[in-house]
């Protein structure tokens, strides 16, 4: 009889050995899980903000606004004592760079994505508003738009020639330029 009775103990310390793996395991795989979903949702934000936003008439005419028409005015005042149309373009151009920021610092994107799409345009839009953000940040609020600052830090110290390699980006030679195709009948 206590052959029976230690039986039953080792095979009720051996299903409760079992049940507990068993809860870890779906524990860890549901965390798994519920990360793998944000990241998705993060990734849906990235393209939303890349293929859509970067893309529209609106931030098209900032971005041009803020290359070529902001620098004629006074950075003094940061971006506050803009006047109404001035400060509308700096800040949907800003906001925009900033939330890319934002998804590359916390993990919400790959950072080498969002670097290899916007490189150029992020680097001349701080360029034009840095004088801007910078009195902003003097006068007014000391982190503003520093996510967007923090982007154009990733992308400067990002390797182009590296990221093309780690893509596996082909390039045409030059003896077989698009130009030099013929067009289709």
């Amino acid at each position: 009889m206590t052959s029976e009775v230690g039986l039953s103990f080792a095979l009720n310390i051996t299903a409760i050995i079992i049940s507990l793996t068993a809860v870890a395991l779906s524990a860890f795989f549901g965390l798994r899980q519920l990360r793998s979903m944000q990241r998705a949702n993060s990734t849906m934000v990235t393209i939303e903000l890349l293929t859509r936003e970067c893309r529209t008439n609106e931030f098209l005419e900032s971005e041009e606004f803020v290359l070529y028409e902001l620098p004629k005015a006074s950075p003094g005042n940061g971006v506050t004592g803009l006047t109404p149309l001035q400060r509308r373009h700096a800040t949907r151009v800003g906001l925009f760079y900033s939330s890319l920021g934002v998804l590359a610092s916390t993990g919400g994107v790959e950072t080498k994505m969002i670097v290899a799409i916007v490189p150029n345009r992020a680097r001349r839009a701080w360029t034009a508003l840095e004088p801007y953000i910078r009195a902003e940040r003097t006068l007014r609020s000391p982190t503003y738009v520093s996510f967007f600052e923090h982007l154009v830090c990733l992308i400067n110290e990002a390797d182009p020639a590296r990221h093309h390699e780690i893509h596996r980006l082909r390039k045409l030679p030059e003896e077989i330029s698009v130009r030099n195709v013929p067009a289709a009948p």
